[in-house]
């Protein structure tokens, strides 16, 4: 069950810019108030001035004091569709550090007093990863060991066959899920045409379990933005590559179709291959360099699994430019990581009474 400090009553709701402009889908589609927005933008002079592009930052990191970063926007739809189905207990996916396994368990007991389990597997146990995986198991989570990445579906189907249980796929990456991020691609336009910013060439994010991407990049469309998606990948490209980054755009558009709501064909997208790294999770120079960077410069707390390879791409791509024809002059970089306070890991807590099959993975 969830701990005494996760208990606590739902936010009063914030419509998203999806509900706004849209209120057809208020009761169709709909979303409990988790975030605070919208995320607020700003330039990054110093940065920008370094790298020789006009940098700016979407603050998605900030989009909730329990626990930000990318996964509440998904979580607003997907935590309303399991209050719709009655649903008891929450059950997902990640790897034993899981920023979807602790945004899960954080705000589903938060909103619905629901507790969660976990179907867990190994990830490099970087001190983020530690910090994670300790308040996961403060909150109480229940995690299911699973040594093979490729056999985690399966284990999750099997434990989601249960009636009462509401079953989270990776990074909240469902069509469902991915509309969080149209919304966001609404409100960045609602923030261009209010002058907070001017149209960015680029939008540059991290690209993981593909619901973040997929859907702001049916949501720049939709707000009727002409600006690249440069989308760097940080998973094995099996897992998420251009053609099921589409695919779930497909779905997700389809989703929208059944209810009534057509969109514009989406702009230019790009996957970028080469900040990945050996394998997920592994901290590359690049990434703990942009990390650095970032912190120094630009006052981001980003992680070396994803913010960090996406910053490092940017970083890249804006050396790049300087030469080569046409670089993007204007580039968004969107702070997916949660910026929300965390714990210090400590080895005797991490470890005390966890399943010796996860320990033995640290």
């Amino acid at each position: 069950m969830p701990s005494d400090d996760a208990r606590r009553p739902s936010p009063l709701r914030t419509p998203s810019a999806l509900h706004r402009q849209l209120p057809q889908l208020v009761d169709k589609l709909p979303a409990l108030g988790l975030g605070r927005w919208p995320t607020a933008v700003r330039r990054l002079d110093a940065l920008s001035e370094q790298l020789g592009v006009e940098l700016w930052v979407k603050s998605d990191d900030a989009s909730s004091r329990d626990y930000g970063g990318n996964k509440v926007r998904k979580l607003e739809l997907l935590l309303a569709a399991a209050r719709k189905r009655g649903a008891r207990r929450l059950l997902t996916v990640g790897g034993i550090g899981s920023n979807q396994v602790l945004a899960t368990a954080i705000h589903g007991a938060r909103a619905l007093g629901l507790p969660t389990r976990a179907v867990v597997v190994p990830q490099p146990a970087t001190q983020k990863v530690l910090a994670n995986l300790e308040r996961i198991r403060r909150l109480g989570v229940d995690l299911i060991p699973c040594k093979r990445r490729a056999a985690a579906p399966a284990v999750l189907w099997a434990e989601g066959r249960q009636e009462d249980t509401y079953t989270i796929g990776p990074g909240g990456s469902s069509p469902l899920g991915s509309l969080g991020y149209v919304a966001a691609g609404l409100e960045l336009g609602e923030q261009v045409r209010a002058g907070e910013l001017p149209p960015p060439d680029e939008v540059v994010l991290p690209l993981g379990s593909g619901g973040t991407a997929a859907g702001l990049w049916l949501g720049l469309a939709a707000a009727e933005l002409s600006t690249r998606l440069v989308c760097v990948r940080v998973v094995e490209r099996a897992l998420c590559n251009g053609w099921l980054l589409r695919l779930l755009a497909r779905r997700c558009r389809s989703l929208l179709e059944r209810h009534g709501v057509s969109l514009p064909p989406s702009g230019e997208l790009e996957v970028v291959h080469e900040q990945a790294g050996p394998s997920y999770g592994t901290p590359t120079p690049a990434a703990e360099a942009a990390c650095q960077l970032a912190a120094r410069q630009g006052s981001m707390a980003l992680e070396t699994t994803y913010s960090g390879k996406a910053f490092a791409a940017l970083i890249a791509r804006a050396e790049g430019g300087k030469r080569a024809p046409g670089p993007a002059k204007r580039v968004l970089f969107w702070n997916t990581h949660s910026s929300a306070p965390t714990i210090e890991p400590t080895e005797n807590a991490t470890l005390s009474g966890l399943d010796p099959r996860i320990a033995s993975w640290i």
